[in-house]
C-alpha cells in the first residue's frame, strides 16, 4: 500500500498523485481518461472502461508433450483468467482429442466453434450482466444438500455414481466464481458497477466457493467409503447420528451466511470440537473395520469446512 498527501486545488478541489509504476502499467499517457468510482470509505481508480472492453485476450495452449492433468489445468488457468479465445494446437491433438472436449464441456459458456486434427478452438461466450454471483452460490448449496441427503443413504443405498456427478457439477460453479473474483480483483471498478461488490466480498466469496467445493469433495469420499465398508447394525445408526448433526451445523452455517449472522457463525464454531471427538469416538470404537480411517478422515475433514463458512461470516462482522 501507497501514502500520498492530499492538495488542495482551487477552491473546489483536491488532487493526489498516481503512482507512476500503475501508470506505466495501465499503459496510460497524459490526457487519457481515470474513471473514478466512490462508495461509502472507498474511491475506486481505473484506467477508463473503454480501454479495458475492447480488450479481447487469447491464448494458444500446446498439446505436444503434455499428459492430460497439465492440458485440462493450463484450460482451467486461462478460463478463469478470462481469455475469450483459447486455441490447443499440436500434432497429439487428435490423439487425445475426445478427452479435451469433453473437459471443455465442463466449463461453464465455453464452447468450441472449430476442430481439425491438429487445432482445437474454444471461445468464451460468458457474458457477466447474465449472471449473478449470488444465485452461482446458491446453486453450489443446493447441490451439496442434495448430496448430503443421499450419501446418508448409502448404507442401503447405492447412490455414489450420481453423487460423483454432482460434484463435479460444484467444481464447474466453482471455477464460475473463481473467474468473477480474479476479473474484479483486476477490474475494482467494473465489479462494484456489476455486482456493488469489493475486494473484501470478492475474497469472501472466493473463500466461500472453496469451502463448499470441499465440503462436495468430503460427501463423495465418505459416500464412497460407506460404499464398501462393514460395520455393523449399530455402528451404522451411530455414523448416521453424526451425520445428521454435522448436515444440522451445514444448514445452520448457510442460513447465518445468507443472514450474516454472526452469532449463528459463533455457535458453528463452537460445536466444532464436539463433533471432531464424536468422529474420534466412532473410530476408536471401529477402528478394525475396512476404510474406517479414511471414511473419519474426510468426516473431520467436511466438519472444519463447514467451520471455514462460519469464518468468513463472523470474520466480516464490523469492529
Amino acid at each position: 500500500m501507497e501514502y500520498r498527501k492530499l492538495i488542495s486545488f482551487g477552491k473546489s478541489s483536491f488532487v493526489v498523485s498516481l503512482p507512476k509504476s500503475w501508470v506505466i502499467q495501465q499503459k496510460l499517457k497524459k490526457g487519457d481518461l481515470i474513471y473514478l468510482q466512490p462508495s461509502k470509505n472507498d474511491l475506486i481508480v481505473q484506467a477508463h472502461p473503454q480501454k479495458r472492453n475492447g480488450e479481447q485476450l487469447q491464448i494458444v495452449i500446446s498439446v505436444d508433450g503434455k499428459n492430460l492433468k497439465r492440458i485440462e489445468r493450463e484450460i482451467l488457468a486461462a478460463y478463469v483468467n478470462n481469455y475469450k479465445t483459447i486455441t490447443l494446437s499440436g500434432s497429439e491433438i487428435k490423439n487425445q482429442a475426445k478427452i479435451i472436449q469433453e473437459f471443455i464441456q465442463k466449463l461453464v459458456a465455453l464452447e468450441i466453434v472449430e476442430q481439425d486434427s491438429k487445432k482445437i478452438i474454444a471461445k468464451d461466450f460468458l457474458n457477466l450482466n447474465d449472471i449473478s454471483i449470488t444465485q452461482i452460490i446458491k446453486k453450489m448449496d443446493v447441490i451439496s444438500r442434495s448430496m448430503f441427503s443421499d450419501c446418508k443413504n448409502m448404507f442401503n443405498e447405492d447412490n455414489y455414481d450420481s453423487i460423483f456427478h454432482r460434484d463435479q457439477d460444484i467444481n464447474k460453479f466453482r471455477y464460475l466464481v473463481y473467474r468473477i473474483v480474479w476479473h474484479g480483483m483486476k477490474n475494482p471498478t467494473d465489479i462494484f458497477k456489476r455486482y456493488n461488490l469489493n475486494n473484501i466480498d470478492l475474497f469472501n466469496y472466493w473463500w466461500f466457493s472453496f469451502s463448499i467445493e470441499q465440503i462436495g469433495d468430503c460427501i463423495k469420499r465418505i459416500a464412497r467409503y460407506m460404499k464398501t465398508t462393514k460395520l455393523s447394525k449399530k455402528s451404522q445408526d451411530d455414523f448416521l447420528d453424526l451425520l445428521n448433526e454435522i448436515e444440522k451445523n451445514y444448514l445452520m452455517v448457510l442460513k447465518g451466511f445468507y443472514s450474516c449472522d454472526f452469532d449463528i457463525a459463533h455457535q458453528i464454531s463452537d460445536d466444532r470440537g464436539k463433533l471432531i471427538q464424536q468422529a474420534d469416538n466412532f473410530f476408536t470404537e471401529n477402528r478394525d473395520a475396512l476404510y474406517i480411517g479414511f471414511m473419519v478422515y474426510n468426516t473431520k475433514s467436511l466438519i472444519s469446512n463447514i467451520n471455514a463458512i462460519a469464518k468468513v461470516i463472523y470474520q466480516r462482522m464490523p469492529i
